[in-house]
């Protein structure tokens, strides 16, 4: 698919424009919208797809299907431009911006970021790993373990 020449973003259209384009292809995660005036496509994923959950995009869109998407990202990603499209910002009928000062697009993202930071970390429970047992003198457990092990 890649001429040898590396890709740019001049092609494509501005942030948060709306255009109608082709469903080039349908999968699990999302539809492929082939863009106007470039060769280059789109993602629309699934959560982009509906105000309402989307649990397979080919009951929603099939292969040629013509809708009405905005562009809400564009990045670098191992030398290759990654589009991020909505269709769920447009009315599908007329192409009309049903978020035109980007605010529920902004709202998602900031929502997806915030979520993102904390999946890493690990927890620690450091109140019952450094407790010593007062009864049987055992690291990482508490006096009323040991009580009820005695019980059983």
């Amino acid at each position: 698919m890649n001429s040898g020449r590396p890709e740019t973003m001049e092609n494509l259209p501005a942030l948060y424009t709306i255009f109608q384009g082709e469903v080039a292809m349908v999968t699990d995660y999302g539809a492929f919208i082939k863009i106007p005036g470039c060769r280059k496509q789109g993602l629309v994923h699934r959560t982009h797809m509906s105000s309402c959950r989307v649990d397979k995009p080919s009951e929603i869109v099939d292969v040629g299907d013509k809708v009405w998407v905005k562009l809400i990202g564009r990045e670098m990603k191992n030398d290759r431009i990654k589009v991020s499209l909505s269709m769920k910002v447009v009315n599908q009928g007329t192409g009309k911006d049903l978020d035109p000062n980007n605010v529920i697009i902004e709202q998602e993202e900031r929502r997806r970021r915030s979520f993102q930071d904390y999946t890493g970390q690990k927890i620690t429970l450091e109140a019952v790993l450094n407790t010593t047992c007062k009864k049987c003198g055992c690291k990482g457990k508490e006096e009323k373990e040991t009580q009820r092990q005695k019980i059983i």
